[in-house]
C-alpha cells in the first residue's frame, strides 16, 4: 500500500486527532447527564434564574461540541477547510499567501492580508514548535502549491456553525425544568 502524504490523488484530507478532544467531549457528557437531573430537583434560586442557567448550559454545551467533535482542518479538492469554534472558513489554495507557526496554533494567511488561525489540527496547541510543527507547515505548503486550481470556492465563512446543538441541549434542560414544575 503507498501512502500518499499530500494527497496528490485529490482526495480530502483530515488533519485533526480525535484523542485531543477528550476534555470536551467529557465536559459535554457530564453537562447532558447531570445538568438535566439538577434541574428536575426543587429549585432554591426560581423560574427565571433556572431558564437563565439552562441557556448558559446549553451555550457551554455547545462550545464543549464544537470543540470536541467539529474542531479540524480539511484539504478538499479545490480549497482549505478550517473548522474552528465559531466559524467554518473556505480558503481557495490559489488564495493562500503563507502558511506560519504560531505560539498556540498554525495560521494561513490569505493573498488579501487576513490571517486566518487554525484551532482545529491536533498539533495546534503545544506541538507547533520545532521540527514537528515545520513539517506540518511544510505539508500543508505543498497541499496548497500542488492543488492550486484556476477556480476555486470564495473566501466564504460561517459564523456560529450548528446552532442547532445550542437548541437540542435548551430543550433537553429545559424539559428538565418543565418536568420539575409538573411533579412539584
Amino acid at each position: 500500500m503507498t501512502v500518499d502524504p499530500i494527497g496528490r490523488k485529490g482526495r480530502d484530507l483530515v488533519f485533526s486527532d480525535s484523542t485531543d478532544r477528550w476534555i470536551g467531549r467529557l465536559l459535554l457528557l457530564f453537562l447532558v447527564v447531570t445538568l438535566p437531573r439538577e434541574m428536575s430537583g426543587p429549585s432554591l434560586a426560581g423560574l427565571p434564574f433556572d431558564v437563565g442557567a439552562a441557556a448558559f448550559f446549553a451555550i457551554l454545551g455547545w462550545l464543549c461540541f464544537r470543540m470536541g467533535f467539529r474542531l479540524r482542518l480539511t484539504a478538499r479538492r479545490d480549497h482549505f477547510e478550517v473548522v474552528n469554534p465559531l466559524s467554518v472558513e473556505r480558503i481557495a489554495y490559489r488564495d493562500v499567501a503563507s502558511i506560519d507557526c504560531d505560539l498556540l496554533s498554525v495560521r494561513i494567511t490569505v493573498a488579501s492580508g487576513k490571517r486566518v488561525r487554525v484551532w482545529g489540527l491536533s498539533d495546534s496547541l503545544l506541538g507547533t514548535r520545532g521540527s514537528r510543527g515545520q513539517d506540518l507547515v511544510d505539508r500543508l505548503g505543498t497541499i496548497a502549491d500542488e492543488r492550486q486550481t484556476a477556480e476555486g470556492s470564495p473566501h466564504p465563512r460561517s459564523r456560529l456553525p450548528d446552532w442547532w446543538m445550542a437548541l437540542a441541549l435548551f430543550a433537553l434542560f429545559s424539559g428538565a425544568i418543565v418536568y420539575r414544575l409538573m411533579t412539584q
